[in-house]
C-alpha cells in the first residue's frame, strides 16, 4: 500500500506542476489540462474454463479497484484514458477446497488443491496486484469532455502480483477460527486483458476478461488438467 500511494503523490503532484505550467493558457482550449479522478471499482469474479474441483460461490467472489486516471480528449468527443492503481481479487470456493502447498517424493514444492476435512463457513483466495488499466472512450451527446455523457468504451489491463493469501474460517464450539497463509500458490505473475465498459460520466458498468492463466504453466495444482481465466463484472465510479 506503501508503493500505491507514492505512486498518487507522484501522479498528483505532476498534475499540479503542469497546471502551474500551464496557468498563462488557462483561457486556451486543451485537451491535456483536465483533472484526474481517483476511481473505485466493485465487482466479482469468476472462474471461465476451470476444472471440476474449482467451483467457485459467485457474489462471495469480491473484487476491488482503486486507482488514479487522468482522461486525456483526442477530440471533443473521443479520450484516451490511463491509470495505475491496485487491485485485490478474490475467489470464494462453493466446495470444501482450499490451495495448499506440499513437497513432493523428490523434494520439489507443489501446488495441490487440498480437501478439507470439515466443511468451512470460508475458504477463499485473495490475490493483490499493481494494474495499469487503458482505456479508449467515445462520448455521446452534446456537453464538455467528460461531463455527464454517456459513453461506451474499450480499453486493456496488465497487473503485477503482489501478494496472495488464503483463508479458511470455522466455528468449533462457538469460537470463530480463522487461518491466513500467505504463499503465491503458483500464481500467475502478470494478468492481462481486455475490458468493455457502458455508462455516464464517471459511473459504468464494466466487463472484465482475462487472456493469462490464473497459475504459471510450470505451477498448475496437481492433478489438475485444465489452467482456468479470471474474469471480472462489476460498476465503476469517481471518489473525486
Amino acid at each position: 500500500m506503501r508503493v500505491f500511494t507514492l505512486i498518487l503523490l507522484t501522479l498528483f503532484s505532476f498534475n499540479i506542476f503542469s497546471q502551474d505550467t500551464n496557468q498563462d493558457e488557462v483561457n486556451l482550449k486543451t485537451n491535456f489540462n483536465l483533472p484526474g479522478y481517483l476511481k473505485l471499482n466493485f465487482g466479482f469474479s469468476f472462474v471461465e474454463n476451470n476444472d471440476h474441483s474449482l467451483k467457485t460461490d459467485f457474489f462471495p467472489s469480491r473484487s476491488f479497484d482503486l486507482y488514479y486516471s487522468k482522461p486525456l480528449f483526442l477530440t471533443d468527443n473521443f479520450s484516451f484514458n490511463p491509470g495505475v492503481g491496485i487491485s485485490n481479487d478474490k475467489l470464494s470456493f462453493s466446495n470444501d477446497i482450499i490451495l495448499s502447498e506440499s513437497v513432493d517424493l523428490d523434494g520439489n514444492n507443489v501446488i495441490i488443491v487440498d480437501t478439507l476435512s470439515f466443511s468451512p463457513e470460508k475458504n477463499s483466495l485473495k490475490a493483490t496486484y499493481i494494474v495499469v488499466p487503458l482505456d479508449f472512450k467515445y462520448y455521446f451527446g452534446s456537453g464538455q469532455f467528460d461531463k455527464r455523457r454517456f459513453f461506451i468504451g474499450v480499453g486493456a489491463e496488465v497487473g503485477l502480483l503482489l501478494n496472495s493469501s488464503t483463508k479458511v474460517k470455522q466455528t468449533i464450539n462457538n469460537t470463530i477460527n480463522s487461518t491466513k497463509l500467505k504463499k503465491d500458490f503458483g500464481l500467475n505473475d502478470l494478468k492481462y486483458g481486455i475490458s468493455l465498459k457502458l455508462g455516464v460520466g464517471n459511473f459504468n458498468l464494466y466487463y472484465k476478461k482475462y487472456f493469462s492463466n490464473l497459475f504459471e504453466d510450470d505451477s498448475l495444482p496437481l492433478y489438475e488438467a485444465i489452467n482456468p481465466n479470471i474474469n471480472k463484472i462489476g460498476i465503476s465510479f469517481s471518489i473525486f
